[in-house]
């Protein structure tokens, strides 16, 4: 329960960072909060569109697939399908 708690609050200030576009700041959270939680497909997915913003493909492709690998809503499984599909056509 703990470490939820802690990959909650991580995703969400990972969230504020990557919206006010501190890239690095977003990564660390990140991959703090996917430590913690690494079955959860929504941080794959938050650190596949954070490793694209730095141009890290290879990273993001494999957080795509990491995300795509476990059981997740449709809207995870989707943005991560779409993401690869857009990637792999670069």
């Amino acid at each position: 329960m703990e470490n939820a708690l802690k990959a909650a609050h991580d995703v969400e200030v990972g969230d504020d960072s990557f919206a006010a576009k501190n890239y690095s700041g977003a990564l660390l959270r990140y991959k703090e909060a996917v430590g913690e939680k690494p079955e959860d497909a929504a941080i794959h997915v938050r650190l596949g569109r954070v490793f694209e913003r730095l141009s890290q493909l290879p990273q993001a492709i494999e957080q795509y697939k990491a995300a795509q690998e476990l059981a997740a809503p449709a809207k995870w499984s989707h943005e991560a399908e779409a993401a690869l599909v857009r990637l792999q056509h670069r």
